[in-house]
C-alpha cells in the first residue's frame, strides 16, 4: 500500500527523518494501537515500511539547521495491509500534528496506485537515499566490489525476519546512475549528537524474483528503511 500526503508545513529540522518518523508512529498508534505495539515492542527489528519526503520551494537555513518551504509531500509505503490501514485511519482522524517547534497540518491524503511488478528486471528511482553498510557498519558505495553481496546479505536478513524466508533469487545490479550523498541525522540513541550517513541517490536497475522486487518496492531497500531511507519508485520493467 502506498500513500501520498500533502502537508501544510513551513519548516522542518535539517535532520528531519526522525521528526517525520514520530509523526508516522503517532498516526499508526491513533489508527490501531495493537498494530503499533506489535511494531514497537522494544525489540530491535526491521519494520515493513518506508517513507520519503519532498519539499516544495525549499531553502536550507544553515544557521538554524532548518529547511524552510512552501509545503511538502510525504510518501508512505508498506507491504503490510494492517499497517497501511492503521496509518490511513490515523490520518483520517487527524487535522494537525502539534509538534512544539515544527507543527504541520494535513491538507490532503490519498491512496496511491502501486505499479505491478511482473518482470525479473526492474529499474527503480530511489526517492530518498539508499544506505548499505557492511557488518562493521562501514558504508558501502556502488563502486565497492562487495556492494551487491552486502545488499543481498542485508536483504536476506530482513526477509527472514519480516516474511519468514530468504530471497527467492539473489539480487543482481544490472545498471545504475547513483550519486554519493552524505546525510545529517540524529536519533534518541545519539544523545543530541549529529550522525552522518553516507548513502546514494539516483537510479538502480535490479534483477531478481518478481515477488522479491515487489516487496523491495513496497518496503524499501537497504538499511534504515523505516527511518526514511531506501524508498523506491518503479521507472520501467525489463
Amino acid at each position: 500500500m502506498r500513500f501520498k500526503i500533502l502537508l501544510d508545513v513551513q519548516k522542518v529540522p535539517q535532520a528531519y527523518r526522525m521528526y517525520l518518523l514520530s509523526f508516522i508512529k503517532e498516526m499508526i498508534k491513533k489508527g490501531d494501537e495493537d498494530v503499533y505495539n506489535q511494531l514497537y515492542d522494544g525489540q530491535k527489528k526491521p519494520k515493513p515500511f518506508t517513507f520519503s519526503f519532498y519539499m516544495n520551494h525549499f531553502e536550507l537555513h544553515e544557521e538554524a539547521s532548518e529547511y524552510v518551504m512552501k509545503n511538502a509531500t510525504l510518501i508512505f509505503s508498506t507491504s503490510d495491509v494492517n499497517i497501511g490501514v492503521a496509518f490511513f485511519n490515523g490520518l483520517s482522524i487527524t487535522q494537525k500534528y502539534d509538534h512544539p517547534e515544527y507543527p504541520l497540518k494535513i491538507i490532503s491524503k490519498q491512496i496511491g496506485q502501486e505499479k505491478p511488478i511482473t518482470s525479473n528486471v526492474v529499474t527503480f528511482n530511489i526517492l530518498n537515499a539508499l544506505l548499505v553498510e557492511d557488518k562493521t557498519k562501514k558504508p558501502l558505495l556502488i563502486s565497492n566490489p562487495t556492494f551487491e553481496q552486502e545488499l543481498n546479505i542485508i536483504t536476506n536478513k530482513q526477509f527472514q525476519v519480516l516474511y519468514g524466508r530468504q530471497l527467492h533469487e539473489p539480487l543482481k545490479i544490472c545498471g545504475h546512475r547513483l550519486k554519493k550523498q552524505v546525510i545529517k541525522e540524529t536519533n534518541r540513541h545519539a544523545n543530541g549528537k549529529t550522525l552522518f550517513y553516507t548513502a546514494q541517490k539516483g537510479i538502480i536497475r535490479l534483477q531478481g524474483h518478481p515477488e522479491d522486487l515487489r516487496l523491495l518496492y513496497q518496503d524499501g531497500a537497504g538499511i534504515r528503511r523505516a527511518q526514511g531511507f531506501g524508498t523506491l519508485e518503479v521507472i520501467q520493467h525489463g
